[in-house]
């Protein structure tokens, strides 16, 4: 996905998108830029926006790019000549990419007009690399400007940092995934449980996209279905489908995650705060199960869901802790009964 305008980008980083904006309607642009910030906050959007704004011939008094310009279409395809972009060969960014494009800077434009290089994932740069592109930002020369991106701000050089204008883009808010999953046609509940578990929009939908990770989906509140019937078994039913949630670290994360969000979901019922719940379509279940059993052993459950995410961080897959917590969910619900 990429920006069109800065009212665009303000939606997911209205401070750096502010800043940008001021920055163009004051003309005190800097030559160098670090975007930093988790995956998934629209790092490289944002960069080429600032690209086409450089570039773009009919610029508008709101600052936008006008979009339909040679230069605004070419960047769109990548086929810019004044627009570098720099990733990396294998695991790293070599000194031989950095001098190869300081080679191009050096030698005379085909085209008019402002020249951008973007370095993505710019704490890949090996030492050799990132002290060659030192030497560019601290003589850059006239219409040349540096955009930089990391995940991992940390990594950088501290004199790259030093010399460059840094942008700390935030996780994006849960509201704007949910309308980013909406807009792909992802259904609603799907849609608002998903940026629960993660707030990088590109992972969001591949999740929502996965058929392997939707069955999770559709299967935990199965699961919670079989609370207190005679006739049917959480944990039989968990032992039926336990391959495919250890099949990888993630799925027993989103599996786990799924199931924390259920299980907050029938605390929130219990305290009478349904509004808040984000698997709406369970809501007469969730209260229904919530009536069964006490405030004090949804939290004893939920809390004890929490610490075997922790663990899960650390790569620790516990099976029989999975099978221990599905045996104190199916009693809990049985003995309310």
């Amino acid at each position: 996905m990429s920006f069109s305008r800065f009212e665009d980008f303000i939606a997911y980083q209205p401070q750096v998108a502010q800043m940008l904006l001021n920055s163009f309607r004051k003309n005190r642009l800097a030559h160098a830029y670090i975007f930093e910030g988790p995956r998934g906050t629209k790092k490289p959007a944002a960069a080429l926006l600032f690209a086409k704004r450089l570039l773009c011939l009919n610029p508008g008094t709101d600052q936008n790019p006008c979009g339909t310009c040679r230069n605004c279409l070419r960047i769109d395809k990548g086929t810019h000549p004044n627009v570098f972009s720099i990733k990396a060969d294998g695991e790293n960014i070599k000194v031989d990419q950095i001098r190869q494009m300081i080679s191009e800077l050096a030698r005379t434009s085909v085209e008019d007009g402002p020249r951008i290089y973007i370095v993505e994932e710019a704490d890949r740069m090996r030492a050799e690399a990132a002290n060659a592109l030192l030497k560019t930002l601290e003589e850059p020369g006239n219409d040349i400007y540096a955009v930089m991106l990391t995940d991992k701000f940390a990594s950088l050089l501290k004199t790259i940092v030093s010399r460059s204008q840094v942008m700390h883009f935030r996780p994006l808010e849960k509201a704007v995934v949910r309308s980013e999953l909406l807009a792909k046609k992802i259904p609603p509940c799907l849609a608002g449980v998903i940026p629960e578990y993660t707030n990088n929009v590109e992972d969001a939908l591949r999740i929502a996209q996965s058929n392997e990770m939707t069955a999770m989906f559709d299967l935990v509140p199965e699961l919670y279905g079989t609370a207190g019937k005679n006739d049917e078994s959480m944990v039989l039913r968990f032992k039926e489908i336990r391959d495919a949630v250890f099949a990888s670290t993630e799925m027993t994360d989103y599996f786990l995650t799924l199931l924390i969000l259920y299980q907050k979901d029938l605390l929130l019922c219990k305290l009478a705060r349904v509004s808040e719940i984000v698997w709406t379509p369970d809501q007469e279940k969730l209260q229904r199960l919530a009536a069964l059993v006490s405030q004090e052993w949804l939290e004893d459950i939920l809390g004890k869901m929490l610490a075997l995410k922790s663990r899960l961080r650390y790569n620790i897959i516990d099976s029989l802790a999975f099978d221990n917590l599905l045996i104190q969910l199916e009693r809990g619900f049985m003995h309310a009964i």
